[in-house]
């Protein structure tokens, strides 16, 4: 594994080969949409990223945590939307097709929900968890190192470590085509939940 990302023909592997731009490690979650006609991934930790079949040698990015990470859920036959979840607890929902047709207009995406867990007294008990529902669709900032958003101290950006009951292990989409927006979210501390992101 050399931490490209490329794309090959299976008919030819050498002659018809092209890479991505700007993927600085070896992609973690790698999936294709066959609505979007292109393949979703996770580039420098926290931003989602797209890069269409016919550009390829191309990456836009779609989506971004204030955390890192760590779930991307595959993507639906039935709709555009990504999922993605981060060791903060965060799950965010975007639709990147509009980013697709136009680069330059404003993107959205929506928290699904924010999770936060909390060790109890016990060793061995199962802790307390909490969830913040979100609400409203909110302009995603897709620029980098933006001055609200960057930590710094001792002029280093910091970042935070969680609790592993915290983070949100895996993300999926309902394959069925009448309950395709029904999603699954799988956390570090053992829940499930399962919701109707049409209706909520």
């Amino acid at each position: 594994m050399d931490g490209e990302t490329q794309l090959w023909s299976m008919i030819e592997p050498q002659g018809e080969m092209t890479s991505t731009v700007r993927m600085r490690m070896a992609a973690r979650h790698v999936s294709y949409s066959p609505v979007l006609q292109s393949i979703i991934s996770i580039d420098e930790n926290d931003f989602g990223r797209m890069m269409p079949i016919r550009r390829f040698f191309s990456s836009t990015a779609v989506a971004n945590l204030p955390s890192s990470v760590i779930s991307l859920a595959p993507c639906s036959f039935w709709h555009p939307c990504i999922l993605q979840g981060g060791t903060g607890g965060e799950v965010t929902a975007t639709n990147p097709f509009r980013k697709l047709l136009h680069t330059k207009p404003e993107h959205w995406q929506q928290y699904w929900f924010t999770h936060e867990w909390v060790a109890g007294p016990d060793a061995d008990g199962s802790g307390t968890s909490r969830f913040f529902d979100g609400y409203k669709a909110e302009e995603n900032q897709l620029a980098k190192n933006l001055a609200s958003r960057t930590r710094h101290i001792a002029d280093c950006s910091i970042t935070s470590i969680y609790e592993e009951g915290t983070h949100v292990t895996a993300l999926g989409w309902n394959p069925n085509r009448r309950c395709a927006a029904w999603a699954c979210a799988a956390l570090g501390c053992g829940l499930l939940r399962v919701e109707d992101l049409a209706i909520s």
